[in-house]
C-alpha cells in the first residue's frame, strides 16, 4: 500500500480558517458516532462525556450543564433524558427547592463513566504520542495551550453574540406600536 502524499500546508489567510473548519467538521461527526467503552454496549461521545459531568458533579443541574458545555438546555434535556433511559442517571428533587432537579449518576452511570475516563485518557495519550514523534514533545503542551486559547476565544465570541441576540429582542419588545 501506498504511503499518501502530504500536501503542503495552506497557511494562508482563508487556508487557515479552511482548516479549522475541516478539523471542526471532522472532530464534531466523531461525537455522534457509537461506540464501546467497555461495558458491552454503545454510546455517542456526547452521551458519555454528558454522563461523566454529571457522575464528577452530583446534584448539578441542567442549567448548570448548560453553562458548562455550550449546550441549550433543550439539547441537554433531550440526551439527559436518554442517560434516563438507559438507566445510567437519575432526577431528584431538591429538597431545599423542590422546583430544582438535580441529576445523579446511576451506579452503572458512575461505572461507564470510569470506563469513558480510562478510554480517553488510552486514546489522549495515543494522540499525544503521535504529535510528539512527528512534531516534537514542546508541541504536545503547545497545542493544548492553543486549543484552551481558542476554546476561550469562541466562549467570548458566544457569550457576546449571547448579549446581542438578547439586547435585540429586549429592544423589539420595547418598541411601541410593534404586533407580533
Amino acid at each position: 500500500m501506498q504511503e499518501e502524499e502530504k500536501k503542503p500546508l495552506d497557511l494562508s489567510e482563508y487556508g487557515r480558517t479552511d482548516l479549522i473548519f475541516d478539523f471542526v467538521s471532522t472532530y464534531y461527526e466523531r461525537t455522534n458516532i457509537s461506540r464501546d467503552y467497555g461495558t458491552g454496549e454503545s454510546y455517542s461521545m456526547t452521551e458519555v462525556h454528558m454522563l461523566t459531568r454529571i457522575a464528577d458533579h452530583p446534584g448539578i443541574t441542567v442549567t448548570e450543564l448548560s453553562q458548562r458545555g455550550n449546550r441549550t438546555k433543550s439539547a441537554i434535556s433531550q440526551v439527559v433524558k436518554r442517560l434516563e433511559e438507559k438507566g445510567l442517571v437519575e432526577k431528584r428533587k431538591a429538597a431545599d427547592n423542590g422546583s430544582r432537579t438535580l441529576l445523579y449518576a446511576t451506579p452503572s452511570g458512575r461505572q461507564l463513566s470510569d470506563y469513558h475516563k480510562a478510554y480517553d485518557v488510552e486514546h489522549g495519550a495515543a494522540f499525544d504520542a503521535m504529535l510528539a514523534s512527528e512534531k516534537g514533545e514542546q508541541a504536545v503542551e503547545q497545542f493544548y495551550e492553543v486549543l484552551a486559547c481558542m476554546y476561550g476565544y469562541l466562549r467570548k465570541k458566544r457569550e457576546n453574540s449571547m448579549r446581542e441576540k438578547c439586547g435585540r429582542e429586549a429592544s423589539l419588545e420595547e418598541e411601541p406600536g410593534r404586533d407580533e
